[in-house]
C-alpha cells in the first residue's frame, strides 16, 4: 500500500473567493470584554496542559489552575445513558467563559476547550482547541460574526493555534441566476451549499432570478447548508447531500431548498404553506425526531394540502418504528410516503429504521454516490437517501404525467414495489434501484460496464535516470485498466508504466506488453471500495495482473495505491492480482512497481532500508529492491504463472 499525500488542512478550498469575497480576514481580530484574558489563544493552550495533568482532573482544582476560574456547571457526557466523558464551564473575569470536555476515545483521551464571550443575553462560542491523547494540540478554529451576530465563518488553525488561512462558510448570499424550468421539489432539510454550480443552476427562481427557498431557522431567505445544533465548530452539512442525489436522479427537477426550523417547529405550518405557493407537488424531509408535538404543524400543513406528496424519510435508529415511533415518519398521512435505506438486493441495512404498519418502502441507499458540502464526491448510507432517491422519481413521473397528484404519484411509485410477504420490514415491500430503468420522463441512469476502446501501450527505452538492467530472465503482460471520466490519459499511462517497467528490470523482469482498457460505466465505480471495486472486476475480466487506475479512494482507511494478492484477498477473492491507483497519486510509475512486487511476492511486506521500493513512502528516492526480493518475486510470481520463464537469450 501506498500511503496518501497529506491532505491539506483546507476542507474549504473551494469557498476561499467566496470567503474573500465577503471580506473574512485571516487574521485573528477580537473585540475582548473589560477585564477578559489578553490572548485567549494562549489561555486555551493553559486549559488543555492543566486539564491533562490527571485523568480524571479535580474540578474546583482545575479552575484555580486556569486563572482562578469559577465552576459554574459540572457534568457527565453521556450518549443513550452511557457516560463516556465530562464537561465543566468555568465563569472568568470579564464576563468570558470557559467550556472544557473530556471524552475516552479508543485510544486514549481527548480534550476540547471552548472559549466564549457574553453577547446580550448569551454567550457566544469564539475559539476552540482540540488535544489528542498525549495532550498535545491537534488543531483550532476560530467563529467570525456578522455585523448582526449571526456565525459568518469558521477559520481553521493550526496545531500552534495561528491562522491557516482556510476555512468554511456558514452563510451567503445566494448568486442569482436564470430559472432552469422543470418540475418543482421543495427540500426540507440543513440547506444547501448554493455556492457549488452543480446546485446553483437547478434553483427554482423567481422572473428576477431570485431563489425561491428561504431559510426557517435563520428567517431570511438565504438557506446556506449547515446545522450547529450539535456544535458552533463542526455544523452538520447534510442538505447538500441529499439534494445532490436528488438532482442527479431527477435530472428534469428544479430545487425549493428550506431549512429546518430548529428554534420552532410551528415554523412547518408556514413553510409547507409556501412550498405550495412556490408550486411544489413534491416535498422531502430526511430528518426527524422523538417528539410527536414538534411534527403537529407539520401534520396539519400536510392535510391541508392533500394534493402534495410528502416523502419522508424512517431513521436511522435501528428499531421498530411502529412499537417506537419516530416523526413525522411515523404519521400515519395519506399524502406521505415513509422510506427506509436497504441494500441493493433489498434486505434492510444496518441501523435502518423499520416498520411494517408506519414504512412504505425499502429503497437502496447504502453507499450511494453524493455531492458533499465542498463539492467533493463522497459514499454515504442510511434513510436520509432513500427520500431523496423517492423523491426523484416522484419528479420524473410527475415531469412525464403534469396533472397527476399525490393520489396517483403515490400509487404509481408503491406499483414499482417487490412485495416481501408477512413479517418483513415494511407495508409494501421493495422499491428496486429507480435508475435502473426508465421512470417517467427519466431515462435508465446508470449505464452498464463496456469497454469504449483498448490500445497497446510503447514501452521503448528505459526510465530516464535508470540504471543499466540486467538480462530479462522472466517477461511480465500487463492490463491497465481505467474508467472514462477518472482522470487517467494514455500518456500518463505510458510514462508511469516505463518506470515501472525500468524498476522491476532491476529483478530481471521485463514489462513485455502493456495495454490500456479505457471502460464506460457509472461513476461510483471511479471512486475505490471494496464493493465498487468488486463491481468493477466483475463486470468485465482481464488477463491478470490488472492495474485499475481510478479517481480518487473512498475507503476508511485511504491509501493512494493498494495491492491484492491471494493472501490479503481470501474475503474477496475477484481482487486478488490486481493493483490499485488513484489520480493523485504521486509519483505513479513507482507506486505501480511498488503494488506490483506486492502482487508478485503475494506479501504486504514493507522494508526500511533506505532508498528501497518497499518503504512505506513513495518517493523518486525509493527505487532499489534487494536480490532476496528479485528472488522472493521471482520465485512466487513464476509459480503462479503471473511470469513467464524466458529462454537464454530473451526469446
Amino acid at each position: 500500500m501506498t500511503r496518501p499525500e497529506p491532505a491539506p488542512a483546507l476542507r474549504g478550498r473551494l469557498l476561499r473567493g467566496a470567503l474573500r469575497a465577503l471580506g473574512c480576514a485571516s487574521v485573528l481580530i477580537w473585540g475582548y470584554a473589560a477585564g477578559a484574558p489578553a490572548d485567549p489563544l494562549e489561555l486555551l493552550g493553559q486549559v488543555i496542559a492543566a486539564a491533562c495533568t490527571n485523568p480524571q482532573p479535580d474540578a474546583q482544582a482545575l479552575g484555580r489552575r486556569i486563572g482562578s476560574a469559577r465552576l459554574l456547571k459540572d457534568e457527565p457526557l453521556s450518549l443513550r445513558g452511557i457516560a463516556f466523558g465530562w464537561r465543566r464551564r468555568y465563569a472568568l473575569n470579564g464576563g468570558a467563559e470557559l467550556v472544557i470536555e473530556g471524552a475516552v476515545a479508543l485510544t486514549g483521551r481527548d480534550l476540547r476547550a471552548i472559549y466564549e464571550t457574553p453577547t446580550g443575553n448569551e454567550m457566544r462560542p469564539r475559539l476552540l482547541a482540540v488535544a489528542g491523547p498525549d495532550c498535545a494540540i491537534r488543531y483550532g478554529r476560530r467563529l467570525e460574526y456578522s455585523a448582526d451576530g449571526r456565525p459568518r465563518a469558521i477559520w481553521f488553525l493550526h496545531s500552534d493555534l495561528s491562522a491557516s488561512g482556510a476555512g468554511e462558510l456558514l452563510d451567503a448570499p445566494v448568486p442569482a441566476a436564470p430559472d432552469p424550468g422543470g418540475v418543482a421539489v421543495a427540500q426540507v432539510d440543513t440547506g444547501v451549499n448554493y455556492l457549488l454550480p452543480a446546485i446553483a443552476s437547478r434553483l427554482a427562481r423567481d422572473a428576477d432570478g431570485a431563489a425561491l427557498g428561504y431559510d426557517w431557522w435563520d428567517m431570511d431567505r438565504q438557506p446556506f447548508d449547515q446545522d450547529p445544533s450539535r456544535s458552533a465548530f463542526f455544523p452538520r452539512r447534510h442538505g447538500t447531500r441529499t439534494a445532490s442525489l436528488l438532482l442527479e436522479e431527477a435530472p428534469g427537477a428544479r430545487l425549493i431548498p428550506y431549512r429546518y426550523p430548529r428554534p420552532d417547529m410551528a415554523r412547518m405550518s408556514a413553510l409547507v404553506d409556501a412550498a405550495a405557493r412556490a408550486g411544489a407537488g413534491i416535498v422531502t424531509l430526511s430528518l426527524g425526531s422523538n417528539d410527536r408535538a414538534e411534527w403537529e404543524a407539520y401534520a396539519r400543513a400536510a392535510i391541508a394540502h392533500p394534493d402534495m406528496l410528502f416523502v419522508v424519510s424512517a431513521g436511522n435508529d435501528a428499531r421498530d418504528i411502529d412499537r417506537d415511533p419516530v416523526y413525522p415518519a411515523a404519521l400515519r398521512l395519506p399524502n406521505q410516503l415513509t422510506v427506509t435505506s436497504s441494500e441493493r438486493d433489498g434486505t434492510l441495512a444496518p441501523g435502518s429504521n423499520w416498520g411494517r404498519r408506519s414504512v412504505d418502502l425499502l429503497v437502496p441507499a447504502e453507499r450511494v454516490l453524493v455531492t458533499g458540502f465542498d463539492g467533493r464526491r463522497i459514499f454515504a448510507s442510511g434513510s436520509s437517501y432513500a427520500a431523496p432517491r423517492v423523491a426523484a422519481l416522484a419528479a420524473c413521473l410527475l415531469a412525464a404525467h403534469p396533472r397527476w397528484h399525490a393520489r396517483a404519484l403515490r400509487a404509481a411509485i408503491l406499483a414499482r414495489a417487490r412485495p416481501q410477504g408477512a413479517g418483513r420490514w415494511s407495508a409494501h415491500g421493495f422499491l428496486p434501484d429507480p435508475v435502473a430503468r426508465a421512470r417517467g420522463a427519466c431515462p435508465a441512469a446508470e449505464p452498464p460496464v463496456a469497454e469504449r476502446w483498448s490500445e497497446t501501450l510503447r514501452l521503448a527505452g528505459s526510465a530516464p535516470g535508470s540504471a543499466k538492467l540486467p538480462e530479462p530472465s522472466r517477461a511480465l503482460q500487463l492490463s491497465v485498466v481505467s474508467l472514462v471520466g477518472s482522470g487517467w490519459q494514455e500518456p500518463a499511462m505510458r510514462a508511469m508504466s516505463r518506470q515501472a517497467a525500468a524498476i522491476l528490470g532491476q529483478c530481471g523482469i521485463e514489462l513485455r506488453k502493456v495495454t490500456a482498457h479505457f471502460l464506460t460505466g457509472p461513476e461510483r465505480l471511479r471512486y475505490f471500495t471494496l464493493e465498487t471495486a468488486q463491481a468493477l472486476v466483475g463486470a468485465r475480466a482481464f488477463a491478470k495482473p490488472v492495474a485499475y487506475l481510478v479517481a480518487d479512494t473512498r475507503r476508511p482507511l485511504p491509501f493512494d495505491a493498494e495491492a491484492f494478492a491471494p493472501a490479503n484477498s481470501a474475503d474477496f477473492p475477484l481482487l486478488a492480482d490486481t493493483v490499485w491507483i488513484t489520480r493523485r497519486t504521486r509519483e505513479p510509475g513507482i507506486a505501480l512497481a511498488h503494488e506490483l512486487v506486492h502482487v508478485l511476492g503475494d506479501s504486504g511486506e514493507h522494508s526500511s532500508l533506505p532508498g528501497n521500493l518497499m518503504r512505506d513512502e513513495t518517493a523518486p528516492r525509493n527505487t532499489t529492491l534487494t536480490r532476496d526480493q528479485c528472488r522472493r518475486i521471482v520465485r512466487s510470481g513464476t509459480a503462479r504463472r503471473l511470469l513467464v520463464e524466458l529462454k537464454r537469450g530473451g526469446a
